[in-house]
């Protein structure tokens, strides 16, 4: 008998101890997820988008499921609701309407392809999209110097916003990622820093609201996707609050370049990481 205890003593002594090394690495990434989480929402907050940018890389590869598209919808929407109050009255409707009226063309074309894309071929089509956004965008910039642009609002086509919501909303269904091909289009329109940030993050209310309604009815949210998105929500809303404060400090080319930054960054991490 006294044996036999001895072995069933050492036998839980060793699944306690295997738990114990299993609990570890999973308590490292869910610091890291929260990490994450709280970086990106601060560099949204600031600068008025790269959540997406951030978060659908890092949590792809953290989770190693395409949930973490599903999951990046409800957490910059949740983040953008905070931010509509302060901006409703700085983003200008004109570029409001026909951006929300190219998203929904795109919303479904996104989904399409949420539907027939494997997990691999989500993380290089991000990768890659990224990554030749921030090539162009430093080329306008720096290679040929500043294109001439429109110096009067009512001067842009609805056509190209149009046409530029329709490849957002694309992005934001299947991707969640609708920020870059808005904010490469307004970086070159001659809108100050806070008419930029307050059109994108506006504008995030329909585009990821209509993302998740989207997701929801046509393909299905788990419910472990909700409570992991509740979990991870009071640290995004920690990081608007530190991006509002980063927010005032930031100059207009300050802005310009941390925009083309995330950019680059991201993509090159997410292609080194898939």
């Amino acid at each position: 008998m006294p044996r036999a205890l001895s072995r069933i003593t050492v036998h839980w002594v060793k699944i306690a101890l295997d738990e114990h090394q299993h609990a570890k690495p999973m308590m490292d990434w869910v610091f890291l997820l929260l990490l994450v989480t709280f970086a990106a929402a601060t560099v949204q907050s600031a600068t008025g988008f790269g959540f997406g940018l951030i978060a659908v890389p890092a949590f792809l590869i953290v989770l190693d499921s395409a949930e973490a598209i599903q999951l990046v919808i409800i957490i910059t929407l949740a983040m953008s609701c905070v931010h509509w109050p302060k901006l409703r009255g700085i983003a200008p409707r004109h570029l409001l309407k026909w951006l929300s009226f190219g998203c929904l063309l795109g919303f479904p074309l996104g989904i399409f392809a949420y539907a027939q894309m494997d997990l691999e071929a989500i993380k290089m089509t991000v990768a890659l999209l990224i990554i030749l956004i921030s090539l162009e965008n430093g080329w306008n910039r720096f290679g040929q110097g500043k294109i001439r642009l429109p110096s009067e609002l009512e001067e842009l086509r609805p056509a190209v916003l149009t046409g530029v919501g329709v490849g957002s909303g694309l992005m934001a269904s299947s991707l969640a990622m609708p920020g870059p091909a808005v904010m490469l289009y307004l970086s070159r329109t001659g809108l100050e820093k806070n008419q930029i940030r307050a059109t994108i993050l506006t504008y995030f209310i329909f585009a990821y609201g209509g993302a998740l309604l989207m997701q929801t009815a046509l393909i299905g949210i788990e419910s472990e996707t909700w409570l992991n998105a509740a979990f991870l929500i009071p640290a995004a809303l920690v990081g608007v609050v530190a991006g509002d404060l980063i927010s005032k400090k930031i100059n207009q080319q300050l802005f310009e370049a941390l925009v083309l930054m995330i950019l680059l960054f991201t993509g090159i991490f997410m292609l080194l990481n898939r």
